[in-house]
């Protein structure tokens, strides 16, 4: 009788740590997402994306079903569970982005609310440019407003290739009346404040 030949498990080869990692990645990339938008240079912002989400999978995927071949009583497992975390990440992607803008409106809070309650009082400083707004930055967060309209402050996150994002804050009363709406045009994050994503 011949020796029953040694079959590893894919969950005990690299492909099996490297996808794991890539999972791993991905979902925190995705919850800090907002954070490196303010940290990174806008022309990173596509190699990180690429980098993350676009690149990883065809290769993980090519990875899977060759492992598959070689290992069909076990390799099965490594194209199932890459496609499954794929099939599950895409709907969640948007509620964990979401979760991210709140954990990090939450951590710059007090220096949003700060310099919000400067620019009210005009006491925020700085030189207006040519159309009139008022840049600068404290504590690693960018802001600018206008001195006419000191009950607005745009703190911007990121704008780069026709992407705009950041935190609004507005204390001006929205009232509805004949030929004027009140549209919403943010995610409310605390009263005055909005996190605001544009496509333009």
């Amino acid at each position: 009788m011949g020796e029953t030949p040694y079959i590893r498990p894919v969950w005990r080869t690299p492909l099996a740590a490297v996808l794991v990692a890539w999972m791993a990645l991905a979902t925190a990339a995705t919850l800090v997402a907002p954070r490196l938008m303010e940290l990174t240079p806008p022309a990173a912002g596509p190699l990180l994306i690429a980098a993350v989400y676009v690149v990883p999978p065809p290769i993980l995927l090519v990875w899977s079903f060759w492992s598959m071949l070689r290992e069909p009583m076990t390799g099965w497992l490594a194209p199932t569970v890459l496609m499954a975390f794929i099939g599950g990440f895409v709907p969640l992607a948007q509620p964990l982005y979401q979760t991210g803008v709140r954990l990090n409106f939450d951590d710059r809070r007090p220096v949003y609310e700060a310099i919000a309650a400067e620019a009210r009082a005009g006491t925020l400083g700085g030189l207006p440019s040519a159309r009139g707004w008022i840049v600068g930055q404290r504590d690693g967060v960018r802001f600018r407003y206008r001195a006419a309209d000191r009950g607005m402050v745009d703190f911007p996150w990121t704008q780069a290739y026709g992407v705009r994002a950041g935190i609004r804050y507005d204390d001006t009363p929205c009232i509805a009346r004949p030929g004027a709406r009140c549209i919403d045009q943010g995610e409310p994050l605390a009263k005055g404040f909005t996190y605001y994503q544009r496509v333009f």
